[in-house]
């Protein structure tokens, strides 16, 4: 009872602090008015980083296959780092408020309308992991099974988001972030203490590789070279949600030192989860990946700091989801549902608010239907980076690549097409369509994630071919009129 009340005190305090920012501005709700210095902006960064992805499914993947498992978050980090050195400034100096206003100012809209559809669809999924990874860890210290404990997490962070926006996300996440960290190190503390007299016997026990680092037999160069690099580091270079922090912050170089700064801090954090991940494994041999953490919990934790400790990693998946899905709302509002110049911020805002709900939902139901975090994660990566970050990177060098709309616009619809088709029925679909000596060729060139990073190479294909046949018949037109 001692833990199901400290759960219950912070998921209170999380409706209260969404309740009392209820009242504000459009400005507010959407980029916090654009006022926050670097602290700010790099705390909440991290936070957003370290959420379901980072916590859970770092320390489930360090629980089956060790500390390789760190890579998930350092490819992200090593992303953040070419961002804030790159683009992160160039971001902030738009003073636009989501990513797809950003390919509509390039573009125009015919870009990114569907642009912000495959976004909406794609983050839809990334929130229905973030519940997931709550869902785990309430069923883990309170008396509900886990259908019960995902409806109540769903129902927290949806409401603290409809009421607080982004306002309340940047206020909060450097105290949520703070009970993360206290959180993690805790655990791990709890874990070596335990395993201290039998450590020599129980990390012998540990499957073969999982002490192993850069690589092992069951993470190769591969997957570091190539799968990661694609499928979860693009969505740092050109994700809704790093953007939204970017638009928050009150320079273009506080983004810029920001984005550096979180790089940074987001390495020493990616070690200590995959060790927590072996920790476990050592401790807990014989449980699902993604049952690691709250297993734990539930075999070392004493009354009381368990309810802390998980206190600590609900802080880390409510700081990601709010982030998350206050995002996606914004850009479905904004740039699907409320396209048009003459809509007025007040209904606009009023838009998203009833976008939170209505997407919070639709995450709810995917989080039923897909289990596994990292599975719905990559799943939703996959989407996105497929439509869309082709087209969003190229807008910042659009003279130079010499990109057209008409090319923007086919690389989304023909980039994110084929990811959706790749995802459905984890790829059986497109294997289909392939046939049996496509699908082998496809995956001699590009490996056993040919089905992921398929559509990132149709969508460059399409983005540059159709670019340059527009510009080519363009010329042609022009010196046919000479």
């Amino acid at each position: 009872m001692i833990d199901a009340a400290i759960v219950a005190v912070y998921l209170c305090t999380m409706l209260g602090l969404g309740w009392a920012a209820r009242h504000q501005s459009a400005e507010s709700y959407w980029v916090a008015e654009r006022r926050y210095g670097t602290r700010a902006i790099a705390v909440s960064l991290v936070a957003t980083v370290f959420g379901a992805s980072s916590t859970l499914g770092i320390i489930g993947l360090g629980y089956s296959r060790g500390l390789t498992a760190a890579w998930w978050s350092l490819i992200g980090a090593c992303a953040l780092l070419a961002f804030g050195l790159t683009l992160a400034s160039r971001v902030r100096a738009l003073k636009v408020y989501t990513l797809p206003d950003i390919l509509r100012r390039a573009y125009g809209r015919g870009v990114s309308a569907p642009a912000a559809v495959m976004i909406v669809i794609a983050w839809c999924g990334v929130v229905s992991a973030q519940m997931q990874a709550g869902a785990r860890l309430l069923s883990a210290v309170l008396p509900f099974d886990y259908s019960i404990a995902l409806t109540a997490t769903a129902a927290v962070f949806v409401l603290y988001t409809f009421w607080g926006g982004q306002l309340s996300v940047i206020r909060t996440d450097a105290w949520q972030l703070t009970l993360f960290v206290g959180g993690l190190l805790a655990c791990v503390v709890l874990a070596a203490v335990s395993l201290r007299t039998a450590a020599p016997a129980a990390l012998g026990s540990l499957p073969a590789g999982h002490l192993q680092f850069p690589v092992s037999h069951e993470f190769g160069w591969y997957q570091l070279l190539i799968f990661y690099p694609l499928i979860v580091g693009l969505p740092y270079l050109a994700g809704p949600d790093i953007y939204s922090r970017m638009l928050c912050a009150r320079h273009n170089d506080t983004a810029r030192r920001s984005a550096l700064i979180a790089a940074a801090a987001v390495v020493p954090v990616s070690f200590v989860l995959a060790l927590l991940g072996l920790l476990a494994r050592a401790q807990i041999p014989d449980v699902p990946p993604d049952a690691a953490l709250p297993a734990l919990l539930s075999e070392l934790a004493p009354i009381g700091l368990a309810g802390l400790i998980t206190t600590g990693f609900l802080a880390a998946v409510m700081s990601s989801a709010d982030t998350t899905l206050v995002s996606a709302a914004t850009i479905f509002s904004l740039n699907v549902v409320g396209a048009r110049n003459n809509v007025t911020h007040s209904r606009q805002l009023k838009w998203t608010r009833s976008s939170v709900l209505g997407l919070g939902l639709v995450a709810w139901l995917i989080a039923w239907s897909q289990p596994g975090i990292i599975a719905s994660l990559v799943l939703a990566y996959t989407v996105f980076v497929g439509g869309v970050v082709a087209p969003t990177l190229a807008s910042f060098y659009r003279n130079q690549l010499a990109v057209t709309a008409s090319g923007a616009m086919w690389a989304v619809i023909v980039g994110g097409g084929s990811a959706l088709i790749g995802v459905i029925r984890d790829g059986s679909i497109m294997r289909s369509l392939l046939g049996t000596s496509g699908s082998a060729f496809f995956e001699r060139v590009l490996g056993p994630g040919y089905p992921n990073i398929l559509p990132i190479l149709l969508s460059v294909i399409t983005l540059v071919g159709v670019s340059r046949l527009v510009t080519s018949r363009s010329s042609r037109d022009v010196t046919g009129q000479e």
